[in-house]
């Protein structure tokens, strides 16, 4: 019979030879990653390219942090989904993608890789048909706010606060399809869109008789950045690793090159006169990440 210390001794034996195994080597990276639960408007977007970058971020770091899973999250508002990467809430949401502010920065990990190249803070105005006269004499930011014009937003959307604090009529709601109604229903004057979103909205509101508004382009810095949850510094690492090496390659520029140009072009926006507007509530760091977009003809 064995004696109990070679029946430990052979237990040890083999449990290191287990762990030092290249099959054990090969799912060692956090089993934490394999399944990521992302919020649900980041997968199911319109727009396809968020859910297309956060895919290719983590397909090439496989390497070095193993397989995955995305898993969508359940349904909720933009302001919900900013308080859910609290340390509180953890297990909730592990990532989503939001436009950045200080706030947004203290409460949850930004990964500083802007994925639009800073396209939202260019925006044009969704008006109802017959509106354009109210808008074709004002050719400066003063010239508009003195208007009195109402500019429609929600009110978790860091753009409400950047509008006010230059000086801007805000006009807000809880919810992002409610704004459509009340723009049809005159509650504001004009609701202001990324010139990513504006053509797709266009076309899918079309019954409501909207125009959009073609004299001013409306810009302010405005990055979109994936923010995970505080307690998963790992994943943060792992996505500003895929996103640089997919912006070391050229990649994370094609794909809005590919998804956004040809609507973009649309909007004719060199004829368009640029209304500039402060971003008061951006870190400097995060303008800092912010490079001219090459491709886009002002």
């Amino acid at each position: 019979m064995f004696s109990r210390q070679t029946t430990i001794q052979s237990f040890l034996f083999l449990l290191i030879a287990i762990l030092s195994s290249p099959i054990y080597a090969a799912q060692s990276p956090s089993q934490a990653h394999s399944r990521i639960t992302a919020w649900k408007h980041t997968v199911e977007h319109p727009d396809p390219i968020f859910i297309t970058i956060l895919t290719k971020a983590l397909d090439i770091t496989r390497h070095e942090y193993g397989s995955y899973e995305i898993i969508s999250s359940k349904e909720m508002e933009q302001g919900r989904a900013v308080q859910r990467l609290a340390i509180k809430y953890e297990g909730v949401l592990d990532i989503a993608h939001f436009a950045s502010s200080i706030e947004r920065e203290k409460g949850a990990i930004a990964v500083k890789v802007p994925l639009l190249n800073g396209l939202l803070g260019y925006r044009v105005c969704l008006i109802n048909k017959g509106d354009q006269h109210k808008f074709s004499t004002i050719d400066n930011k003063q010239a508009f706010i003195d208007s009195h014009l109402s500019i429609g937003q929600h009110q978790d959307w860091p753009d409400t606060d950047i509008l006010k604090s230059n000086g801007f009529n805000v006009s807000t709601s809880y919810k992002y399809t409610l704004l459509f109604q009340q723009l049809k229903k005159k509650r504001f004057d004009c609701y202001l869109r990324g010139i990513n979103e504006i053509t797709d909205e266009y076309e899918k509101y079309k019954e409501l008789d909207f125009e959009i508004e073609n004299t001013l382009l409306f810009h302010y810095p405005y990055p979109i950045f994936f923010f995970v949850h505080e307690s998963d510094p790992e994943l943060a690492q792992r996505i500003t690793l895929g996103l640089t090496r997919l912006k070391d390659k050229g990649e994370l520029s094609e794909l809005v090159k590919h998804y956004h140009k040809a609507q973009i072009d649309k909007l004719h926006l060199n004829k368009r006169k640029i209304i500039t507007i402060e971003n008061r509530i951006l870190p400097e760091q995060s303008m800092q990440t912010l490079k001219p977009i090459s491709w886009l003809t002002l």
